[in-house]
């Protein structure tokens, strides 16, 4: 489930794309007296950085060391997937990390056994590291800067200075790891061959199903100030044609500090069949402690949907827009984030209840169905078996002469299908998925210290309702050994793919007043480190960290509409550490082939 789907159906078991964190446009709110003192506590304890790029010394990045200390995983997130500073300074932590604190393991929020092809090449030199990075699936890691690095990790281990291996802990697509245990079978276990056939045409025929939000929806923020401490009244005018599964709502969204406090998203009530324009109504209560408000609408079926003529009351009194939300959709719906993979949603000016246009909302087809997940089900539960199969037989394999490391290798990617087949299925969460595998790597290599990259929203220890992140896994099975260090920014370019286009670069204006993008911007320092550890226990620092505040987080797909893309975040509470970029530019694609670019 995307965070979208989280936002509009909880709860739900939480199903994730590589990390499309779809946030939505937020109201900007105005600066407090109470900033200055964080502001100047951040110069105060920055550690400052010259520069994002590798290969210009150390000198700088000495006080990291006592950040990092023991830790033997160090986790670096990412606020947006396509910001090549981020992936400089990435590649710069890596080639510290490597060169002065003995760390041995990089590992990518990739798939596992294509990024694995990789190590070959930064181990031996054998390959194409751009046709390799190609291999793995998902643009944001086909760039300069990450192509960059891999050719730094392989002068690395050729120099003799140390000595760094290139793994990845993804298992969203399960084409390879199954070729791996065909492989394996076909060679060791004969007899075993006509199930895993089976198998794997099960896990092949579940796959067919395109992942995402499956269903239809439009996303929006609703200021807090002007909501918290009273009863809100939305209504708006609904028709519908041919829903025969599913239905067609509203939604509203009420979140505190704690998590969700109020939440409606007629999913007792939704419209379904054929019907005209008729009005429907949601009524929650906001609390004066919330943090943040979503609302809109949504289509979870088949057929079509038209919204139109939303309105809001705050008790009793009509919400007068400020021209930031279109609730009457006669500005191409502006203030809203729409989509939803087999999904069309736009405007319309032929069918509509007030104005000129409405908000259409149809299904065309290719979204997960209840026959899809059923299938998952099946293929998950064979899946566990074949890896049973595996576990039980290695010490058969071992007797025919297969290394320890063969059949490991075997049984990992046999695990890797059938953890793919459990997150479609929603069984088990990817990022609970990821952190097991990531622990597999650390297992198999006990002595080693690993690098971790991934979107912050994977690498992030806090919890948020039912979710939790692959970083709160790791937190409970590495405690402190592992620092997490969180990435932020406060305005520039970066990539994305275009809501229902293709893949280009976007540019955002500086993060709104109050916002922790805008507040360690103000600090006037272009590039730091903070140790968010180090925030004093009582005094208004304290009190203002202990907050949650407004931070942009950036997946796959982005939308002029949301334009700030922030949401609330306590970051002390999710990280060890900040890296600040105040001004970024875009990530630079590698040119091989010319194909296409979608968001994976």
């Amino acid at each position: 489930m995307s965070d979208i789907e989280r936002h509009l159906l909880v709860p739900r078991t939480r199903r994730l794309l590589p990390c499309i964190l779809l946030a939505l446009a937020v109201t900007p709110y105005a600066w407090s007296a109470d900033d200055q003192p964080v502001i100047e506590w951040m110069r105060a304890n920055a550690i400052r950085l010259e520069t994002p790029e590798a290969g210009h010394g150390f000198t700088d990045m000495q006080p990291l060391k006592q950040v990092v200390g023991n830790a033997r995983i160090v986790a670096l997130g990412e606020a947006t997937h396509g910001t090549r500073e981020f992936f400089q300074l990435k590649h710069r932590m890596l080639e510290f990390l490597a060169t002065e604190m003995g760390f041995t393991i990089f590992s990518i929020e990739a798939n596992m056994p294509e990024a694995y092809r990789l190590n070959d090449y930064v181990l031996n030199g054998n390959g194409d590291p751009k046709k390799l990075l190609k291999g793995m699936y998902f643009w944001t890691w086909d760039t300069e800067e990450v192509l960059d690095m891999i050719r730094w990790m392989r002068e690395f281990n050729k120099s003799g200075k140390g000595r760094v291996e290139f793994t990845g802990f993804d298992m969203q697509t399960p084409t390879v790891a199954m070729e791996i245990v065909q492989d394996f079978v076909a060679k060791n276990d004969q007899a075993y061959s006509t199930a895993l056939h089976l198998a794997s045409e099960q896990a092949s025929h579940a796959q067919e199903a395109p992942q995402g939000a499956s269903f239809g929806f439009a996303t929006a923020n609703f200021p807090v100030k002007e909501a918290a401490g009273k009863r809100v009244h939305y209504s708006g005018y609904i028709k519908t044609e041919g829903i025969t599964r599913g239905y067609a709502g509203l939604w509203w969204r009420v979140d505190g500090a704690s998590g969700i406090l109020a939440f409606d998203n007629m999913q007792d009530r939704g419209v379904t069949g054929t019907t005209d324009w008729k009005k429907y109504d949601i009524d929650l209560p906001v609390a004066a402690g919330t943090i943040n408000i979503n609302f809109g609408a949504l289509l979870t079926g088949d057929g079509s949907a038209w919204f139109d003529g939303l309105a809001v009351e705050l008790d009793g009194k009509p919400y007068a827009d400020t021209g930031v939300l279109d609730l009457d959709f006669e500005d191409s719906a502006k203030g809203f984030f729409t989509g939803g993979i087999g999904y069309q949603v736009r405007p319309d000016d032929a069918v509509f209840h007030s104005g000129k246009h409405s908000l259409q909302m149809k299904y065309v087809g290719g979204a997960a169905t209840p026959s899809n997940a059923t299938d998952a089900k099946v293929a998950s539960a064979t899946w566990s078996d074949v890896v049973r199969h595996l576990e039980g037989s290695h010490e058969v394999y071992r007797k025919g002469s297969v290394t320890a490391a063969d059949v490991e290798w075997a049984i990992q990617n046999a695990r890797v299908v059938w953890q793919s087949m459990q997150m479609r299925a929603n069984q088990v969460t990817r990022d609970e998925s990821m952190a097991r595998n990531v622990k597999w790597i650390l297992d198999n290599s006990p002595k080693a210290k690993i690098v971790v990259w991934a979107h912050n929203g994977h690498v992030g220890t806090a919890t948020s309702g039912q979710y939790r992140s692959m970083g709160s896994w790791l937190r409970e099975m590495y405690g402190d050994s592992m620092v997490v260090f969180g990435f932020a920014f406060n305005q520039g370019s970066f990539r994305a793919v275009e809501t229902g286009k293709m893949l280009r670069d976007f540019t955002v204006p500086p993060a709104p007043a109050g916002s922790l993008d805008a507040t360690l911007a103000a600090t006037g320092i272009p590039l730091f480190a903070l140790d968010l550890r180090q925030i004093p226990k009582t005094g208004p620092v304290a009190v203002w960290w202990n907050e949650p505040h407004l931070t942009r987080s950036i997946g796959a797909v982005f939308s002029e509409n949301a334009a700030h893309v922030l949401f609330p975040l306590n970051a002390p509470r999710t990280y060890d550490a900040l890296l600040f970029v105040e001004k970024t530019t875009a990530a630079r694609k590698n040119i091989v082939l010319n194909t296409p670019e979608i968001a994976h």
